[in-house]
């Protein structure tokens, strides 16, 4: 198996990256500048580019079996109500890109990291957390998340989204797992168990074509 990680550097793509060596996959690592190609592990391959632009996208997926999607709208902070530093649609036009891609190399199967709150999960967040959260601007994200799995659910092709709430950066050798009704919404997931939750997914058939919602 050979995956191309998108958002390789970022807090939960880091431990895809890593956790995809450690299963005896190759990885492709993908990111935007050349400072966060320094940052990577040198085993891994990798190439720097605009996920947004589809030639750059394909140049470095060529030879991957699977895409795991790591990106988000990054902020000065992580407060909430931090001002966004990357485009209000970073995500999905990368999710567009890497489809296409995709699709003209005939890979098949994609995890996609969204967020519980995106598209009809909206409405099962109770209405405190949805005024909250439209005073943030983590709604933008949502926004933006929305439009990637209206992307991926008309892509034809063999996707996941999951879709934890809250993360934090605690360690796990856990992965996430699926919500049931009764759980909880403001438990954390820790991101190194979302990053174990993409690769168990890969090659879990059961979530093809689906959100996941994610718990701890």
């Amino acid at each position: 198996m050979k995956l191309f990680i998108a958002g390789a550097s970022g807090a939960t793509g880091e431990h895809v990256c890593r956790l995809a060596k450690e299963a005896g996959w190759d990885v492709h690592a993908f990111v935007r500048s050349k400072a966060a190609a320094s940052r990577l592990d040198p085993a891994y391959e990798h190439s720097v580019g605009d996920p947004t632009d589809p030639q750059d996208v394909a140049q470095a997926m060529v030879g991957a079996d699977a895409v795991a999607v790591c990106l988000g709208i990054s902020r000065q902070t992580r407060s909430p109500f931090a001002k966004p530093v990357s485009p209000l649609d970073l995500t999905s036009r990368s999710v567009e890109a890497i489809l296409q891609s995709m699709q003209s190399l005939q890979i098949r199967r994609i995890v996609y990291i969204s967020a519980f709150g995106a598209s009809e999960s909206w409405s099962s967040i109770p209405w405190w957390g949805r005024a909250f959260l439209s005073l943030t601007q983590v709604r933008h994200s949502m926004i933006d998340h929305t439009r990637s799995e209206a992307l991926l659910a008309s892509s034809g092709l063999d996707w996941t989204a999951l879709r934890p709430m809250m993360l934090d950066d605690s360690s796990s050798s856990d992965s996430a797992r699926e919500m049931k009704s009764g759980d909880s919404l403001l438990k954390k997931v820790p991101r190194e168990a979302l990053a174990r939750t993409v690769i168990r997914a890969l090659n879990d058939r059961s979530t093809i074509r689906r959100p996941v919602a994610l718990v701890p």
